[in-house]
């Protein structure tokens, strides 16, 4: 088996891992909540009750997604790296070349942006956190 194959078969493995588990946390979670709305001076509010670890189980999967997105950071940063050096070493660069390197570089861009969102939700989550802000 090739290098690219293996690499495959665990992005794969890990993603369908993720999601079931995503999947899983998100059903049990939805089976604990209970909403409830309000007509106040013709206002509509509504209440919706997170018992227990629900929101634990929220931050889990956030954090799960966090550490998917990561990895493809990581692989997409390595892929750019390679990608550039391997444009070095030819002296023409050519409308393609550019394309894909411009292409990794919005890759880059969102994978960063997806991880700072997900720190920033993560530590309002947080509960330490959020009695500190």
């Amino acid at each position: 088996m090739t290098a690219s194959v293996k690499v495959l078969v665990f992005l794969v493995v890990v993603f369908l891992a993720i999601r079931i588990a995503n999947a899983v946390m998100a059903a049990i979670s939805i089976m604990h909540i209970s909403v409830e709305e309000f007509i106040l001076s013709g206002t509509y509010v509504c209440n919706i009750d997170y018992p227990g670890d629900t929101v634990l189980l929220y931050t889990i999967t956030w954090i799960l997604a966090l550490a998917w997105e990561v990895l493809l950071l990581c692989l997409a940063v390595r892929i750019t790296v390679k990608h550039s050096r391997e444009l070095r070493q030819h002296s023409p660069r050519g409308i393609i070349g550019d394309c894909f390197a411009a292409l990794m570089k919005t890759h880059a861009g969102y994978f960063a942006s997806f991880l700072a969102v997900s720190c920033f939700y993560v530590g309002f989550s947080s509960p330490t956190l959020s009695a500190v802000c």
